[in-house]
């Protein structure tokens, strides 16, 4: 029994002491990463840092990003490029953060209306969001001290070392890597209240050279060069931000200042008052009304169909879906059978233009026996999603078309967002289909020019209204693939009247 007693003591002092090792090593590990954070901290400006009460950060960053292609040819995606300007004031003493930001799109399927502003503030506790169009202001519990310049600052190399401050106990020296032929400490950082992300820090020099964080499910790398030095701060002028695929942001421009902003920045624009609200058409459940004798329109959330009764047989419009092989196109066709009990069948199919998104149900649409209306530079796009559809099933639709003895009219509307989009008008009905041309997610307003939600809506409107108009086309009800709110003339008068100033 003594011999087990003295096992067991003998047993309890080695844990003690394996613990006490096993601390020990990691109170050393500690001591490395300290002194790379600390030497990061010195280099970029020691106290006057990490005692920062105000930062104004201007900036010029050219984004590129992937977005559906205006002309057909290019395919149905293309990279796109806009220029960012940046404005972003914090006041770390107060809590209050702005950013006023002024989009140009350069390269894209953009109209003339190619710019936007988003200005955000939080300030005295509260979040706002400013619209210089309608001139109008809504207080959102959305917006923050965190997230107010919608994570601008974030990417600033001095406040990634001040992060790395707040987080040295997570901080861990993971390998050695050379950035430009120079050795960089690379640390991993593993907070309980954040991603985890990984920190390169130039061994010599302490400024951070590269920083990789997943942005949503794809890892970034931002890259920072060009250090430069004001009022005792240093700070990388220029970035470049990039996935394995692809660059994101590129700027060779970024600017800080360290004294304290004008008050009028923190402040809500004098003129502008509260805005209006109203709440979103509820499209949660699938819907189907009756347009007028014969004519459908079925769906929800960001998909609906036209089923129009030609006589012998249905013609349909609106195929949207997400993904590929969406079911929402026959998940409409079914409560339009079981609703109306017309078993007629769909003979013929509008395909309006080239994007994917507008393809994703044409499987079960040609398999329930439609041929294609299409105009030609479509078809492309549609053998990519059926290669094995056969020539003959697709109708080629150019300029205008007369389809079923005159039922039914299909016109081509080119415009920014494809070099061909056809809608479909039924003239006894007067109703008119589009997709991708106009709409509202409100029960009665419309979205701001600023925003809605590709620059240039409200010009494709124009453009769509102007044709109508030249052809004498009275239009009664405009529906829309993606709202299930149906427009009347007085309606679409309202949108036309929607413009900055």
């Amino acid at each position: 029994m003594k011999g087990n007693s003295e096992h067991r003591k003998t047993t309890a002092w080695f844990a003690v002491i394996l613990l006490w090792l096993q601390c020990l090593t990691g109170a050393m590990a500690g001591e490395v990463e300290h002194k790379i954070i600390d030497k990061a901290v010195s280099a970029y400006g020691g106290e006057k840092l990490l005692n920062l009460k105000h930062i104004t950060y201007r900036d010029n960053i050219k984004h590129f990003f992937q977005m559906q292609s205006g002309y057909s040819s290019q395919g149905a995606m293309t990279q796109h490029l806009s220029n960012e300007q940046i404005d972003v004031y914090i006041d770390f003493q107060n809590e209050q953060k702005v950013l006023d930001q002024h989009t140009t799109r350069l390269i894209g399927n953009h109209d003339a209306e190619n710019k936007t502003r988003t200005h955000r503030l939080f300030i005295q506790g509260k979040g706002y969001t400013v619209d210089h169009c309608l001139k109008n202001y809504t207080e959102s519990h959305r917006v923050n001290f965190s997230n107010a310049d919608l994570g601008f600052s974030r990417l600033l190399d001095p406040l990634i070392v001040r992060q790395l401050v707040r987080h040295r106990m997570h901080a861990r020296l993971v390998d050695k890597a050379y950035i430009q032929g120079r050795a960089q400490h690379v640390l991993k950082v593993n907070d309980s209240k954040q991603a985890v992300y990984t920190v390169f820090i130039d061994q010599q020099t302490g400024y951070v050279s590269r920083l990789l964080k997943k942005h949503g499910q794809q890892l970034r790398s931002y890259d920072f060069f060009e250090h430069q030095r004001k009022g005792g701060i240093v700070w990388a002028k220029n970035m470049f931000v990039s996935t394995a695929n692809q660059v994101v942001y590129y700027t060779d421009s970024r600017g800080l200042d360290f004294d304290p902003p004008q008050v009028l920045m923190f402040a809500l624009p004098k003129a502008y008052s509260p805005a209006s609200t109203d709440t979103f058409y509820d499209v949660s459940q699938m819907t189907i009304r009756e347009l007028a004798s014969g004519v459908y329109f079925v769906g929800k959330g960001w998909g609906y169909t036209l089923f129009a009764d030609v006589g012998e047989y249905l013609i349909s419009a609106g195929a949207w879906g997400e993904a590929n092989n969406s079911l929402a196109w026959q998940q409409s066709l079914a409560l339009f059978r079981a609703t109306t009990g017309n078993k007629k069948p769909v003979k013929q199919h509008l395909v309006t233009h080239h994007h994917t998104d507008h393809m994703s149900s044409l499987k079960d649409i040609v398999a329930q026996g439609a041929d294609l209306l299409a105009h030609p530079t479509s078809i492309d796009g549609i053998k990519k999603h059926l290669p094995d559809l056969p020539s003959d099933r697709i109708v080629k639709v150019e300029n205008q078309t007369i389809l079923a003895g005159g039922k039914v009219r299909l016109l081509d509307v080119p415009n920014s967002h494809a070099d061909h989009n056809l809608v479909m008008y039924l003239p006894a009905q007067q109703i008119l289909f589009s997709e991708d041309m106009f709409g509202s997610s409100y029960n009665s307003a419309f979205h701001s020019p600023n925003n809605w939600p590709s620059l240039d809506t409200y010009s494709r409107l124009k453009t769509l209204v102007s044709q109508i108009s030249k052809l004498g086309l009275p239009v009664k009800h405009y529906v829309s693939s993606h709202h299930g709110r149906i427009l009347g003339q007085s309606d679409i008068a309202e949108a036309l009247a929607m413009q900055c100033g």
